[in-house]
């Protein structure tokens, strides 16, 4: 509804006149709604509004937390978001959708790592066995980072999909060689296993990109100052959470239901990429970092001839990131 303001203004004369101004009504917010999973750096969305960040007057966040019994990339393709924060290899995925990188939120900063089996005494004793991998087959430029720091190449061994609770037991009868790991807290308690050994730390692997934040390209131009503002928001709760570690990982807590001693181990090992970070990443056409990095893990992840970097840039948006970065 447009209102009429009608406000009585004197002259100098000493008459009066009445101003006629048009009140347009405030823009009520709208939900932006970003896909997570449990991975330790998709919780500083979940805590961007309790932690008082205000995204501006037309936004409000709604985080869903895809439930165990689905496939984050599946709930984003059934249109239930309007972002999602994915595995970096899992773009292809979503090829037919569109979609465009708009922000990297972490990278692998240490804490996981390749756990050998008790009867494997060094990475020659890998070939041919079986690697377990707990967080999906979506990370596996991950693990053959971790298997090229142990000294094996990606045909040397085969992944074997694990439920985390079942790596244990895994590793104990033999059923793997090693178990690949993100998860600082899993990956600290396969080395309590008798025997087991830590044939590669992701302390050792640098820069590699694993998460980012996706959004459709149809939507962008109608979105703009909406992405924008949510960057802004997200930027805003990375630097408040380094600062304020510990109010954080009880807010995380509280949402999740996951005790805040339990995220500290697996939330610290993260990187918080923040928006400088992210432009850094994103921009220099086909000369970007990430580009480059996806570039990588597609060849990875794809049998037959690497994937050219053009092909790579296609996913790739810069644009929201410099603009929302500005002051």
């Amino acid at each position: 509804m447009i209102w009429l303001k009608i406000t009585m203004a004197a002259v100098m004369s000493g008459s009066l006149f009445a101003l006629v101004e048009t009140v347009l009504p405030s823009r009520p917010s709208q939900p932006f709604t970003i896909q997570i999973s449990d991975w330790a750096g998709d919780q500083v969305f979940a805590v961007i509004e309790s932690l008082g960040v205000d995204p501006g007057p037309s936004v409000h966040f709604d985080i869903r937390r895809t439930p165990p019994a689905r496939d984050a990339v599946e709930a984003f393709r059934a249109g239930l978001a309007d972002a999602a924060l994915i595995e970096l290899s899992r773009l292809p995925e979503l090829i037919p959708d569109e979609v465009r990188v708009v922000y990297a939120f972490d990278e692998v900063a240490g804490g996981g790592g390749l756990v050998a089996a008790p009867d494997i005494r060094d990475a020659a004793g890998l070939r041919g066995r079986p690697v377990g991998v707990t967080f999906g087959a979506a990370a596996q430029p991950v693990v053959f980072s971790l298997l090229d720091r142990a000294g094996l190449a990606p045909q040397d061994a085969t992944l074997a999909p694990l439920a985390s609770d079942a790596a244990e037991a895994a590793l104990r009868t033999g059923r793997v060689g090693a178990v690949a790991a993100l998860a600082p807290s899993q990956t600290t308690g396969l080395q309590r296993l008798p025997g087991t050994r830590l044939l590669a730390s992701t302390q050792d692997l640098v820069g590699v990109a694993t998460h980012v934040l996706v959004v459709r390209e149809g939507r962008i131009p109608e979105q703009r100052d909406r992405m924008e503002a949510v960057l802004r928001a997200v930027d805003q709760a990375v630097r408040a959470c380094r600062a304020a570690m510990d109010r954080c990982l009880d807010l995380m807590a509280a949402a999740s239901g996951r005790p805040a001693a339990e995220w500290r181990q697996d939330f610290e090992a993260v990187r918080l990429l923040d928006l400088a970070d992210t432009r850094t990443l994103l921009a220099g056409g086909n000369e970007a970092p990430l580009a480059r990095r996806l570039a990588a893990a597609l060849a990875l992840g794809r049998s037959g001839a690497a994937p050219a970097v053009p092909a790579a840039m296609e996913w790739i948006d810069p644009s929201l990131a410099q603009e929302a970065a500005r002051p």
